[in-house]
């Protein structure tokens, strides 16, 4: 087929991915996650917890990283970006030098003592204490979040992307002049929460739970239920709302015991740090009015919630991946006829080539016409592409397209126009 040379740069092309096979899949693993992204090339390997993402898995990533960007920015957070290097002398402020000693990756340099950082509390605190004292009262609440590469020093990293020692997260710090304000914008950011894994197709349980190292009054988790989770959740057949043990939510006593995966945590922290680093509401000319100021903390595991999604949507037994259809890779596949074939002879050249003509980065071509479209198919498949389009026989015969939907199992035939239709409503429901 000419043409499809003709037009290499109008959409990408499967010949010039960089896919590589898989030389190392983990033989046993209770994860179902690890073993599909890795056959699927979404990610190369998690050698000793760290994880390597290849550009099919780059690609997820940075649509997950959009949508809940956008998300961050409509409650009013900022983006900024803070060093992944933490010193000894901030991180003993907090005391959690010691407290997160065998969690935290330390090394010297000199005569200096440093971290690499698995959260930024003490970090974005020493910031806004810097500069707080000249702060109009306009800036309150302040809100600040990343979306960076953190590190612990995990010795039980397991279950390929759900548990590493590098990991990705997205850390959202709040800032306020007292606590009604502060306690407003925690169920403002829960919400926000809420929609993220509506928007995932996650159905997930909002939780109270325990503080730990971190502090605070108020604390949340956010739990989807998996099989391969570490966190035990009881949800109530009557009401639907879960809870963790010693925490019941309803006063029925009937509850379903379940391993869940956590996706989210809100904390409000108080004065924890703001107190420890003098963190003051300052614009004040009044110094009995100078207090420390509140703060909350938000986390997302932005490379565990993507292979979250894959553990709880990807059917049982499945050896295709499911994605939520606003991060999948590529949004649709097009299988040409296979080189040689009676179909290429007969040709659809006119229909697909107004497809392929389509500069539509969302898209791809599967170009390697040597292959059968039953082999390409598989690919698509596994790769969790939701909607193929494939000319093969009877398609090629009746001058249609083959829509494909993966996800849903069923296939019809339309002309060039009806097929773009089929695709923009079925992605018009999921943005």
């Amino acid at each position: 087929m000419v043409f499809i040379t003709t037009i290499r740069h109008a959409i990408q092309q499967r010949s010039r991915m960089f896919l590589p096979t898989p030389i190392h899949l983990p033989r046993e693993s209770r994860s179902k996650s690890q073993p599909l992204l890795q056959d699927a090339a979404i990610i190369h390997s998690v050698e000793h917890g760290f994880p390597q993402l290849l550009p099919t898995g780059f690609r997820v990533l940075t649509k997950l990283k959009s949508l809940i960007r956008n998300e961050m920015n409509n409650v009013g957070g900022q983006e900024l970006c803070l060093s992944a290097v933490g010193r000894k002398t901030i991180w003993e402020i907090s005391d959690r030098w010691n407290l997160m000693h065998e969690e935290l990756f330390k090394f010297k340099d000199h005569d200096e003592e440093y971290c690499l950082s698995p959260t930024h509390e003490e970090a974005i605190t020493k910031l806004v204490s810097s500069v707080c004292k000249s702060l109009p009262r306009s800036n309150y609440p302040l809100l600040v979040y990343q979306i960076t590469w953190k590190y612990r020093n995990e010795r039980n990293y397991r279950h390929g992307l759900l548990r590493t020692k590098e990991f990705l997260m997205k850390d959202l710090y709040s800032f306020h002049r007292d606590e009604e304000c502060a306690r407003v914008v925690y169920d403002q950011v829960c919400d926000a929460y809420e929609r993220i894994f509506k928007k995932l197709e996650l159905n997930c349980f909002k939780v109270p739970a325990d503080s730990g190292l971190m502090g605070g009054s108020l604390n949340h988790e956010f739990l989807a239920v998996s099989p391969v989770g570490e966190d035990t959740l009881l949800v109530c057949p009557e009401c639907n709302r879960g809870s963790l043990k010693n925490k019941a939510q309803c006063e029925h006593t009937q509850k379903i015991e379940q391993r869940a995966i956590e996706i989210g945590h809100c904390f409000l922290l108080g004065d924890r740090y703001t107190k420890a680093f003098n963190a003051i509401e300052g614009s004040s000319d009044i110094a009995v009015d100078k207090k420390p100021l509140v703060m909350g903390c938000y986390g997302i595991g932005v490379t565990r919630l993507m292979a979250a999604t894959v553990e709880i949507l990807t059917p049982k037994d499945s050896d295709d991946i499911h994605w939520p259809r606003r991060i999948v890779p590529y949004q649709v596949a097009i299988l040409p006829p296979k080189k040689g074939s009676p179909e290429e002879a007969n040709g659809n050249e006119k229909t697909l080539g107004r497809l392929l003509n389509l500069s539509n980065t969302e898209w791809f071509v599967d170009d390697r016409t040597e292959l059968t479209i039953g082999y390409r198919l598989k690919d698509c498949q596994k790769m969790g592409i939701p909607i193929v389009i494939a000319f093969g026989k009877r398609a090629t015969k009746q001058n249609l397209c083959e829509i494909i939907d993966v996800y849903n199992n069923r296939t019809e035939y339309l002309d060039y126009e009806d097929t773009l239709k089929f695709i923009q409503d079925y992605y018009s429901a999921f943005c």
